[in-house]
């Protein structure tokens, strides 16, 4: 009966995660999915990590390699082009997934043949692994990534493995938001849906991309929606979300100057954000952040910001 159900392939790129990947490795470990393969990509780690690996080593459904690579995206396509699953998952490895997190995916993918990509909510722990906040998502829409920015929670996302052979790996050009352009490539060509439940830890803390790095962010999102809006292929109702998705980039680039204090800088952007769509002056966060990066902003923030925690 077991080898009926789909094999599910879960990727866990890795480099110098020794502190958080045995979490990662249990949390596959111990799924209530019955057959599911765990390939880890290690990118040559000097800490203990290997150590951590070879100590599961047989005693679950777990390949992997350590040898150098060109950063997470390359990681993550080598495992994919190892992996022999119908469905496929990526779990990063000071991430983990809630013990149902596979079956529950499987369940909504067998169930619904016509859904290509399911993902579900996750909670942000920090280092302890203790919850911070719950990153609650929401049903798929296109228009709402490119202006809103990214609903999918990385850890939580599992897809058919053909998709891969229509929309093609992660771009390794990208080393922040490699996932944010895949999706929306998935979510130009498949039915994406939203499983609201509990799917996956994501952890968030001094040491972590997402963490001391998130002003990288912005610029390889400008770098996503130039590949985007280039294609002469994309729909005309998408294309006309041009100005609005380049708006939010800017708002994000002068947000990130902005927590540098580099006023001139966020102000350009900021400016930049609301000449590209005007309505963003009747957003909180935009008039806010405008206001504040003028002269005597750092008196000014001391009130804008305690306001703009109402919104």
């Amino acid at each position: 009966m077991e080898e009926k159900l789909p094999l599910v392939s879960v990727v866990t790129p890795s480099y110098n995660k020794g502190a958080f990947i045995e979490e990662t490795i249990i949390s596959v470990k111990n799924q209530t999915y019955p057959r599911a393969e765990h390939i880890i990509i290690d990118g040559g780690s000097t800490d203990n990590t290997l150590n951590v690996i070879k100590k599961y080593e047989g005693a679950y459904n777990m390949q992997w390699v350590s040898e150098p690579d060109n950063g997470q995206s390359d990681a993550v396509n080598k495992g994919w082009r190892m992996a022999e699953g119908e469905i496929l998952g990526w779990l990063n490895s000071d991430d983990t997934y809630m013990p149902w997190a596979i079956e529950t995916a499987v369940k909504i993918l067998t169930d619904h043949p016509d859904v290509s990509m399911v993902y579900g909510d996750c909670n942000i722990v920090n280092e302890y692994g203790e919850v911070i906040s719950r990153c609650s998502a929401r049903e798929f829409n296109l228009k709402e990534m490119l202006c809103r920015g990214n609903m999918v929670p990385q850890p939580a996302a599992f897809l058919r493995r053909e998709v891969l052979d229509e929309v093609g790996y992660l771009d390794t050009n990208l080393h922040f938001a490699m996932d944010f352009d895949f999706w929306i490539r998935i979510g130009l060509k498949f039915k994406v849906e939203y499983i609201p439940q509990l799917l996956a830890n994501f952890r968030l803390c001094p040491g972590t991309k997402s963490g001391d790095e998130a002003h990288k962010f912005a610029p390889e999102h400008l770098y996503i929606l130039d590949k985007i809006f280039a294609d002469p292929k994309l729909p005309k109702e998408v294309r006309a979300l041009r100005r609005r998705a380049y708006s939010l980039v800017h708002f994000r680039f002068g947000a990130d100057y902005l927590s540098q204090r580099q006023m001139k800088p966020a102000r350009k952007h900021l400016v930049k954000a609301i000449k590209l769509y005007p309505q963003n002056l009747v957003n909180p966060w935009v008039a806010g952040y405008l206001v504040t990066s003028f002269p005597g902003g750092r008196a000014i923030e001391t009130v804008v910001r305690p306001i703009l925690r109402f919104f």
